[in-house]
């Protein structure tokens, strides 16, 4: 008869949240397409060392079944997403499990449901690790490609464990590919090949901290009615943009100004998936100079992750602008396409503007709901 023991993880403990945080890599390592965290990056979340972990509680969970550890996850309450989004609002995020396991996994998700429900959460949002910008959505499709950079691969099997606990598939995101042959591409190309409303300029790296002022403040402007969103503080932006300042070309990273005034921004990035699946969850000396030295800039895929235009410039085609410029930059690496990515089904705009250039669309991710009684 199989023994399952679900264990709490306390944070404080090294040795235990080692356990916790190098599980997903244990579970995950026979799957070829799967790209490791950051070991690092998820302790420090998980100690509130980080500066995204500000307003975050976590409950973390481990379970075993007959002596062997077959899944982790952990409850999450997010107090600015409660204030900002939905009051009575937690996640659960950090979920890996392996395959065949559904008594175990039940009986761990069922205490990180116990352990919300306990702070008041009557709705559970999964799999998301506190909220946007953080890893969110079990993939539904291309199981058998690289994701793209910074998003996560996941195995199919993975819904069908929250599935079967009336978790419902809520919120599906949805990835574009801008074909650089096709017409609807090409006519929005020689539209705005001289547009002059605003002025389209790469970030100053040289002025790195105004210019991450600036984009924060975008950002927390034009998105704030994403669902998942929640305003970011410039430390917070500091943090998460804090590679890529060596590893992303100026011209990926692009500010939109009317007399003088930022009016809109545009952010891409190189995919870097085969370059952090070499670092295995590891970020030391070598994996730096990586970065540092080029190696980030050989890339095959990229893609426009956001994009964002003040609401005075909305409708007078300033997004395109500004899009064109950026894929006119991949075009010059000699890329043939470029992607328009994660996209909120929800966002209709968005959706629109991506197919308006040509773009292919597939939902790739899902992220899931429940209420809890």
């Amino acid at each position: 008869m199989e023994t399952i023991i679900v264990t709490i993880i306390n944070p404080s403990d090294k040795s235990a949240l080692k356990r916790f945080v190098s599980l997903e890599r244990k579970l995950m390592k026979n799957y070829p397409y799967y790209i490791s965290e950051i070991d690092a990056d998820v302790a420090k979340m998980l100690t509130h060392k980080s500066e995204m972990a500000k307003g975050l509680e976590f409950g973390l969970f481990v379970v075993s079944k007959s002596g062997e550890d077959v899944g982790r996850c952990a409850a999450i309450i997010n107090k600015k997403f409660q204030a900002q989004k939905q009051a009575d609002a937690g996640f659960i995020g950090f979920f890996a499990a392996a395959k065949d396991c559904e008594p175990a996994v039940t009986e761990m998700i069922g205490r990180a449901e116990h352990w919300l429900q306990e702070r008041e959460v009557s709705k559970i949002i999964a799999p998301a690790n506190g909220g946007a910008p953080n890893s969110m959505g079990f993939m539904v499709t291309g199981f058998d490609e690289d994701p793209m950079f910074p998003l996560a691969w996941t195995p199919p099997y993975y819904p069908s464990y929250f599935q079967k606990l009336n978790y419902q598939p809520t919120y599906p995101i949805w990835y574009y590919e801008i074909d650089f042959a096709n017409e609807k591409y090409r006519a929005a190309k020689r539209q705005y090949a001289n547009y002059d409303t605003a002025v389209i300029r790469p970030v100053s790296k040289r002025n790195w901290d105004k210019e991450v002022k600036i984009a924060t403040d975008l950002l927390n402007e034009t998105f704030a009615n994403e669902w998942e969103f929640t305003s970011m503080s410039y430390a917070e932006m500091k943090e998460f943009l804090r590679h890529m300042k060596d590893a992303v070309a100026s011209e990926q990273i692009l500010i939109a100004e009317v007399d003088g005034k930022p009016a809109g921004f545009c952010f891409a990035l190189p995919d870097l998936t085969p370059l952090f699946r070499t670092f295995n969850g590891k970020v030391g000396l070598i994996a730096i100079l990586k970065l540092i030295t080029g190696a980030a800039k050989k890339f095959r895929r990229a893609g426009i992750l956001a994009i964002g235009v003040t609401r005075e410039y909305r409708g007078k085609g300033l997004a395109k602008a500004i899009a064109m410029k950026l894929y006119g930059y991949h075009e010059s690496l000699g890329l043939k396409s470029s992607l328009y990515f994660p996209v909120n089904e929800s966002n209709i705009d968005s959706r629109g503007f991506a197919e308006s250039i040509g773009g292919k669309g597939r939902v790739m991710y899902h992220v899931y709901d429940k209420f809890l009684n």
